[in-house]
């Protein structure tokens, strides 16, 4: 899956929203659907989608967004799309100890996920608020 093939889903995705409810749960013929779509018929890369390939690249989506969203609210860390936690010297003792308890995170030390604002605007953060 190309960048481009990712947001082409996230926006088919997002234009569909409706149909599957808060939580998110799309059925069969929306992955037919997904799948045909132009875009992802015709990917920049690879073999055009299957409604199986797009439904698991949601699920895999989904799970990385709930790493990086927990970590970008998480105390001794800054996250952004640049540079990820933004881990240095001050803050690398803190960070060792998260990743030993959030090894899915260690990829987004220094380096951010293209997708999170993306898919911020489908699924709300479980970031709890500082106010």
């Amino acid at each position: 899956w190309s960048d481009k093939d990712m947001f082409a889903l996230l926006d088919f995705i997002n234009s569909h929203k409706a149909t599957a409810g808060d939580s998110l749960n799309f059925k069969v013929a929306f992955w037919n659907a997904c799948a045909a779509s132009l875009m992802l018929a015709n990917p920049e890369k690879g073999r055009p989608k299957t409604p199986k390939s797009c439904k698991e690249k949601w699920k895999r989506l989904q799970s990385t967004y709930m790493v990086v969203d927990h970590l970008s609210c998480s105390s001794g860390f800054v996250y952004s799309l640049k540079s990820g936690a933004d881990v240095g010297v001050a803050n690398e003792n803190s960070w060792d100890g998260y990743v030993k308890v959030h090894k899915d995170a260690a990829p987004y030390k220094n380096k951010g996920w293209l997708f999170y604002d993306r898919m911020s605007a489908l699924i709300p953060s479980k970031c709890k608020s500082l106010n």
